[in-house]
């Protein structure tokens, strides 16, 4: 058997390839055509006297240490063979080579042989999808830890935010959710904590939400909050040309200012260091940072993840921003690795390096 890179060439038989090992949920002719043009993907194919059996296809996401397989195929002619286990063993033979740590996968709960197949090969069920499959089957969740690494909390709740510009409320749902159960994690929440959190930084569309409105939201809620921030002055302003637009920020952040006063919220000019975010969660808070998306997906947004937790190579992000286009799912931003220094540039954003974090914990 040998085993080499898939390229563009190959496209046609292995979109045969698709029709003769699944009935359902196949990759699309666009997609694999997709796939096979972009440099991210690990991509291999197995192949005996020039037939391609079989291919293993891993998903690499910028700025994590996180693959994901995406889809493995074993041609009916090849099976039995121990093909899947020899496909699975050449993924990550290249995923530790590009410095990916962790492999996670989804998987139908009525596979069995497939489950026997990565189970014996050290991966383990993290979490259940239901109703994950286009028939409405479920799906469980696997990983396998190429790398020492925290373990993911059982139970860890995740939010997918529902609009470009709700990515703040949608992490301090998740984060108030894990230190109070009975908070609600719902579109109504999302929305409700936009509209008292939201201010005007975008050039254009709907306002984000800005640290202090977050913490003012958070206080309401009976939580204890801090705003950690590179100054307590209106973020991003510069950047606003509108007159009239920055009158406007101008007057949210002064009342988001006034109101975090009147609800005992600490309001530091401080920025948050790795020992710091080591002290902060032992001590039971809940942490979230503001990040540049540049350095995941290439977009110069501000843009609000949880980090639920931290060991001594990694800080684990939820991230609320999946996008099916773009192959970014819950499995993919949920205790999502993030190694140390990447996170570093991760928290800076825009030519000011604005850095702002808002910490809750139950009082």
């Amino acid at each position: 058997m040998h085993f080499r890179p898939a390229v563009p060439a190959d496209l046609d038989v292995l979109n045969q390839l698709e029709l003769d090992c699944f009935d359902s949920d196949r990759i699309s002719p666009r997609s694999m055509r997709r796939f096979l043009k972009r440099s991210s993907p690990i991509f291999r194919l197995a192949e005996h006297d020039g037939e391609v059996l079989g291919y293993g296809l891993l998903l690499c996401h910028k700025g994590t240490s996180l693959a994901r397989l995406y889809s493995l195929a074993v041609s009916p002619r090849a099976q039995g063979q121990g093909l899947g286990r020899q496909l699975m063993a050449q993924l990550e033979q290249a995923a530790e080579v590009a410095e990916r740590r962790f492999i996670r996968l989804e998987v139908r709960t009525d596979n069995a042989a497939a489950i026997h197949l990565y189970q014996s090969q050290g991966y383990k069920i993290i979490g259940k999808r239901a109703g994950y499959y286009e028939d409405g089957g479920d799906a469980l969740c696997l990983e396998k830890r190429l790398h020492p690494a925290h373990p993911q909390p059982e139970n860890l709740p995740f939010f997918s935010q529902t609009t470009p510009f709700t990515c703040g409320p949608a992490a301090l749902m998740m984060a108030l959710h894990h230190q109070d159960h009975g908070r609600p994690l719902d579109r109504n929440e999302e929305i409700q904590l936009w509209r008292e959190a939201t201010t005007v930084y975008m050039t254009t569309g709907l306002g984000g939400t800005s640290p202090f409105g977050l913490a003012a939201a958070a206080a309401r809620r009976g939580f204890e909050v801090a705003v950690w921030a590179s100054h307590l002055d209106v973020p991003f302003l510069s950047s606003v040309r509108s007159a009239h637009k920055r009158d406007v920020m101008t007057l949210v952040h002064e009342s988001f200012i006034n109101e975090c006063a009147q609800l005992q919220v600490e309001l530091a000019v401080k920025q948050l260091t790795l020992p710091d975010i080591r002290r902060l969660l032992d001590e039971g808070w809940a942490l979230l940072v503001l990040i540049s998306t540049w350095r995941l997906n290439r977009n110069k947004a501000p843009h609000w993840v949880w980090l639920v937790s931290m060991d001594d190579d990694h800080a684990y992000l939820n991230d609320p921003d999946t996008d099916e286009e773009y192959d970014r799912r819950d499995l993919d931003n949920l205790f999502m690795p993030v190694r140390l220094d990447e996170l570093n540039a991760l928290t800076r954003y825009g030519q000011q390096r604005y850095r702002a974090s808002v910490m809750v914990r139950r009082r």
